[in-house]
């Protein structure tokens, strides 16, 4: 009789025992798909990237294990492709709550400004796009019978793409011609352009492109926030000739302008600067653009006076008077 309980209850022990570890893995399979789940809604991962956010989350897995849980995630809807990047979730089932007004609100402006905005015009779209496909379909159907028009104004100054400016001066530093795609305020044109990049410069609150363009037998300025792509050619040009044509510039410094400015006061980066005993310095370069130096110096007052060259001495002379003109 004792034998039988001892047995019976060995196996009741046992039976817990295996029941409480299957629960533990169930629960850490379902902690470990929610950690995948989280780690593509932020993007593109590699097999490395999602075992390392498992093993953030102290779940430690192999790779089969990982790849099983990603099959088990596309069974339940969750379209997750291979793509240049790693791992990508293309589709999801997962619905936002939105309510009927805020999806009726939030589509409107998104797809009537895809319609309007040049520079960002496609990106909304896209989004505009994937909201849709993420709105339940009852708010939807709410959104889709009637649009709200807003006088909205898209921003003139779009901000700078980083990936844009890393392309320019990959292409300057390397002497590589590059091809830009530019949407122009003067022309209301988006088109591409080949371009000489020979340098970037920061003006009037702007980082401005200073590139050589074969077609207009010119250097041209371009707004480096209106340069919707770039990408670097294999062609390779000679700079030295563009900067030939570039204005010389040499400025003297009051000491206070000069620990203010430094030589940044001079748009070029290889300017050389002269200290001299009273404390003020001389910064002499070239500039792309005498109309913006003149400005930029204008700011300064009777902190800066131009040295040279004569052409920048009378530019800024004209400014001044005319400037004054306003006030007399």
């Amino acid at each position: 009789m004792w034998r039988l309980y001892l047995v019976f209850s060995s196996q009741r022990l046992v039976t817990g025992v295996c029941e409480r570890r299957a629960l533990r893995e169930n629960m850490e399979a379902v902690r470990g798909v929610l950690v995948l789940l989280k780690t593509l809604s932020e993007g593109s991962a590699s097999m490395e990237d999602m075992q390392e956010a498992l093993e953030d989350a102290d779940i430690f897995r192999n790779e089969r294990t990982v790849r099983r849980w990603m099959a088990a995630m596309r069974e339940e809807g969750f379209d997750v492709e291979r793509g240049p990047k790693g791992h990508e979730l293309v589709h999801s089932p997962a619905r936002i709550p939105f309510g009927e007004h805020e999806a009726l609100a939030t589509l409107s402006v998104l797809e009537s400004l895809s319609k309007r905005d040049p520079v960002y015009g496609k990106h909304l779209a896209s989004a505009a796009m994937k909201l849709r496909a993420a709105i339940p379909q009852r708010a939807l159907r709410f959104a889709d019978s009637g649009r709200i028009e807003f006088p909205l104004e898209f921003a003139s100054d779009p901000p700078e793409n980083p990936e844009t400016m890393d392309t320019l001066l990959r292409a300057i530093h390397k002497c590589q011609k590059a091809e830009i795609l530019y949407h122009s305020l003067n022309s209301a044109s988006v088109r591409k352009r080949t371009v000489e990049p020979v340098r970037i410069a920061y003006a009037q609150r702007a980082r401005r492109l200073y590139a050589y363009e074969k077609e207009e037998r010119r250097v041209t300025e371009f707004r480096i926030n209106r340069i919707l792509d770039a990408r670097v050619l294999p062609d390779k040009f000679a700079p030295e000739a563009h900067i030939k044509t570039f204005e010389p510039v040499s400025v003297r410094l009051t000491e206070r302008a000069f620990t203010a400015y430094g030589k940044t006061v001079v748009p070029d980066e290889d300017a050389k600067i002269e200290r001299l005993d009273d404390g003020s310095a001389i910064v002499s370069g070239t500039t792309p653009s005498v109309f913006w130096t003149v400005r930029d110096l204008a700011a300064l007052g009777p902190d800066a006076e131009v040295l040279e060259s004569p052409a920048v001495r009378r530019e800024l002379a004209k400014f001044l008077r005319e400037t004054l003109g306003k006030y007399e």
